[in-house]
């Protein structure tokens, strides 16, 4: 239970943030996430291969090394998170660590596919794992506090809807043009070269549509009730505190250890399972598409029906689809294109709602401790994300290696299971695992005690 004493009635101009969103300032907050995703997934989803079969450096290392960023970027969370709850400034509360984000993107990303060719194998390690923890702190500047505005930038559960959903359909479209990238970079006669054409201009035009957000999006007016709280510590034991915060953090968690290594997997499934190479940006870019284009279905679901129930829903939907994608073999490009269609709509469902839940449970958090705490409540649900990544993205160097991986080869039996374990099996495993855990959350009845109850999201 959150012990605090219940706040003072909110002011008149924050009820005024119920009245319904309108589309430029959808857009201008939203729509420049895509640039973010190219970034992040170009490094996320190729760079380990980039790193093994191009740069030839041993697996498990850069395994291991994508493990440190990742873990540092979400250690880093809660204190940005909590930083930019309490900061004070002319420009707000969230915009200056937006603009202070830009120009560490660039110096982080270009720098993973430049380094110098004449370097030995320890000092590219050394030039790539500097780079990895500066461009992963970048995203966290940025990332973490534009996820706070948009909770604050509405009290209405389905604008928080509508809002998230814009944004997570740009943050998905940005993922199709690092696939599409990828593809290129893969298939060009020098992969290498190719990389680092696609890094660098990628990166100046990328920290450009990002500045739109904190030039464009003005920032609610502070007061007494929307106080960041009174530190760090104290802020992260509400959230522990608040019961449907806790259940929503754990299923978080499994799902992202499930998930954690499929776009890492998705050149390897497409070069050593299904032996087709060049369909390593057209998959991807059927699980994103259908990601993108079921978004307003699911808004329009989720007020009919319930953010709960919906994404409870959605989570079967991508256990099958993962379940199904584990018979696939040598040559099945349809039926895993079709699979994939399915689990990126599911995937959609489940990143729009569960945002959108914890807004308001943030709302709950302002009831009983007077505080408006969007940073922190935004950092813990980063923290379980980037924490079951992180697993599995160093195991799956470790497992690749341990299964008897050579790059460039055909592969052996053992690498393959490795492969489609990361790829179908884990995810499969993580909804199943998640699911139950809602489903059981849903049914326990909520004693009249007992503070806030999870939210119908109507």
């Amino acid at each position: 239970m959150i012990a605090r004493p219940l706040a003072r009635p909110r002011s008149p101009e924050v009820r005024l943030s119920h009245t319904k969103l309108p589309a430029s300032l959808l857009l201008t907050y939203g729509g420049p996430m895509l640039a973010l995703a190219y970034l992040l997934f170009f490094v996320q989803f190729y760079f380990l291969k980039f790193a093994t079969d191009v740069l030839l450096l041993p697996p498990a290392a850069v395994g291991m090394l994508f493990a440190i960023a990742k873990l540092w970027n979400a250690v880093s969370d809660p204190f940005v998170g909590s930083w930019s709850d309490r900061t004070r400034s002319r420009l707000g509360r969230r915009r200056p660590y937006l603009l202070a984000a830009l120009p560490l993107l660039v110096l982080g990303f270009a720098p993973l596919w430049t380094p110098p060719a004449e370097l030995a194998t320890g000092a590219t390690l050394t030039w790539v794992g500097a780079a990895l923890l500066l461009f992963y702190t970048a995203f966290t500047l940025y990332q973490l506090p534009h996820a706070a505005l948009g909770a604050e930038l509405s009290r209405d559960s389905h604008q928080r809807t509508r809002l998230f959903g814009v944004r997570q359909m740009s943050f998905t479209a940005g993922m199709l043009g690092a696939f599409a990238a990828i593809q290129v970079a893969m298939n060009a006669d020098d992969p290498r070269a190719m990389a680092a054409l696609l890094a660098v201009p990628g990166a100046l035009v990328a920290a450009v549509l990002l500045a739109i957000t904190p030039l464009a999006v003005r920032e609610p007016e502070p007061d007494g009730v929307r106080s960041g709280g009174t530190g760090l510590l104290a802020g992260l034991r509400d959230v522990l505190r608040n019961p449907p915060a806790r259940v929503l953090l754990l299923v978080y968690l499994v799902e992202s250890v499930g998930v954690g290594a499929v776009g890492v997997m998705a050149p390897y499934v497409a070069e050593y399972l299904l032996l087709r190479p060049d369909v390593v940006g057209t998959l991807p870019a059927a699980y994103v598409i259908a990601g993108v284009v079921t978004i307003p279905l699911w808004v329009r679901v989720s007020r009919v029906v319930g953010k709960r129930e919906t994404w409870l829903a959605s989570m079967w939907l991508a256990a099958a689809a993962f379940g199904g994608m584990w018979f696939v073999g040598a040559g099945a490009v349809i039926p895993l294109m079709l699979l994939l269609i399915v689990a990126g709509a599911a995937m959609g469902s489940g990143s729009v709602l569960s945002a959108s839940i914890m807004a308001d449970l943030i709302d709950v958090d302002e009831q009983h401790t007077g505080e408006r705490k969007e940073g922190v409540y935004s950092a813990a649900m980063q923290f379980v994300l980037k924490l079951g990544t992180t697993l599995t993205t160093a195991a799956s160097g470790v497992l690749l290696h341990a299964a008897g991986f050579t790059p460039n080869v055909e592969q052996s039996p053992g690498s393959l299971l490795a492969i489609r374990l990361l790829f179908a099996g884990l995810p499969c495993v993580g909804f199943v695992v998640g699911g139950l855990l809602y489903w059981r959350a849903l049914r326990r009845p909520q004693p009249a005690t007992r503070v806030a109850a999870l939210p119908a999201g109507d």
